[in-house]
Parts: structure tokens; C-alpha cells; sequence
């Protein structure tokens, strides 16, 4: 299969590799669609991530949505033609963190995209751990299905900031997150969205999902919003 990998600052390249197998309790994903992450962006400009350091080639990307074209051993719920969507990081599963629920902060998790952990699935196939795929419904596209973990970040977040009816809200950046953001306030109830940013493609965009207002912080500041 064809994997694009990062080999440098600004150095990508095609490369060949095997087709990967599921193991025991893998699932075997056909990749359509995989999203570009601002974290896959800082790989590719500066070869660094907060204390990740590029150590060698790596594929990026973390946000997929494919279709299981085999299916492990001990795995059940699931059948080779299912679109699915994955969690990036798999959990060891064992430690005290993950036997609580807050699987997020196991100090033994395996992330995509990340050196010295796994690779990521900017590729045409990649396993992965079936605990950590979800099946999409069928009116769902695989399309749809790689927007999910970004928007199970703004989710969070709107979430954590307890956002609630009739609320009001500022929304700084209106990257895929802002955006998603965005979306999430609304699902809430949040009646006023403000967003400010510096790209007006992008603020074009929050309007369009729902922002009351925009800014474009290089001409205007919100600070001085009344």
C-alpha cells in the first residue's frame, strides 16, 4: 500500500509498506477519508510537537473514517463492509486511570501520529484496536465519520465550560475545532456566538454554521465588543 510519510521539515514522501493484519482484537480499515490536525501541521512546519521530535519517517494523521475490510480474532459487533470511525489513542486498558473510566490519561497510551508510538493513518489501510472503532450508521458517510474526533473535542469543551440556554459565548479561532465549536454552543442553546479570527475564509465559514458575529482580529477587536 501507499503511505505518505514525513521524513523531514517540510519533506513528505510516497513510500511503500505491507498491508497490514489485524491481530487479536483488531479490526483491518480501509482509509477514505483522514482530516489534517493542527498537530499534524506543527509536524510538518517545525518536525516538533510540544516534546515530540520527529525521530525518524513518520505517517501523520489521526482523524480517519474507512470502511473494516477484515476483521481480528476476539472480535465482536463488528463485519468486514461496516463504515467505522476510530479514537485516535488506544488505552492499556489495565492501569488505574483506565479502571476508572479516564482511559484519556492512562500513562501507557499509544497515540496515532505520534514518534515513538504509532504511526499515523495518512495510508490505504491501517489496524487498529476494535475497542476503539465505532460503527457509523448507515445514513453516515466515512466523510462524516473523520469529522467526529474534532468534534468530540469541541463537544468536550463546550461541555467542561457547563455552556448552557440563552448563554453567551466567545469563540477564539475558527479553525475545524472553532468551527466545531461553534456548532456545539448552538446544539446547547448558547442564543449569541462571537468569534474572531484572522483568516475571513474562516469567518465566512463560522457564519455560516451559527455565529452571531464575527471579527477579524486584525482590523477589529472584539475586546471592545459591548
Amino acid at each position: 500500500m501507499k503511505v505518505c510519510v514525513l521524513t523531514g521539515k517540510q519533506m513528505l514522501e510516497w513510500r511503500e509498506y505491507e498491508i497490514p493484519q489485524p491481530g487479536i482484537g483488531e479490526l483491518q480499515i480501509k482509509l477514505e477519508y483522514v482530516g489534517v490536525c493542527g498537530s499534524d501541521l506543527h509536524f510538518y512546519q517545525e518536525g516538533q510537537l510540544a516534546n515530540w521530535t520527529l525521530d525518524g519517517p513518520l505517517a501523520l494523521g489521526h482523524e480517519p473514517g474507512g470502511i473494516v475490510t477484515a476483521v481480528g480474532e476476539g472480535v465482536s459487533g463488528f463485519e468486514i463492509g461496516d463504515k467505522v470511525s476510530i479514537e485516535p489513542a488506544v488505552p492499556c486498558g489495565q492501569c488505574e486511570a483506565c479502571r476508572k473510566g479516564r482511559y484519556n490519561l492512562c500513562k501507557n497510551i499509544r497515540m496515532l501520529a505520534i514518534p515513538g508510538e504509532r504511526d499515523g493513518v495518512n495510508a490505504e489501510y491501517c489496524v487498529h484496536d476494535a475497542s476503539m472503532c465505532y460503527k457509523l450508521p448507515e445514513h453516515m458517510s466515512t466523510l462524516e465519520g473523520a469529522m467526529i474526533e474534532p468534534l468530540a473535542v469541541a463537544m468536550h469543551g463546550t461541555e467542561l465550560s457547563d455552556a448552557k440556554i440563552g448563554e453567551t459565548a466567545i469563540v477564539l479561532g475558527s479553525g475545524c475545532i472553532g468551527l466545531c465549536t461553534v456548532m456545539s454552543l448552538k446544539a446547547r442553546g448558547v442564543s449569541e456566538i462571537y468569534v474572531a479570527d484572522v483568516m475571513d475564509k474562516r469567518l465566512e465559514k463560522a457564519l455560516e454554521v451559527g455565529a452571531t458575529r464575527v471579527f477579524n482580529s486584525r482590523t477589529e477587536n472584539i475586546e471592545e465588543l459591548h
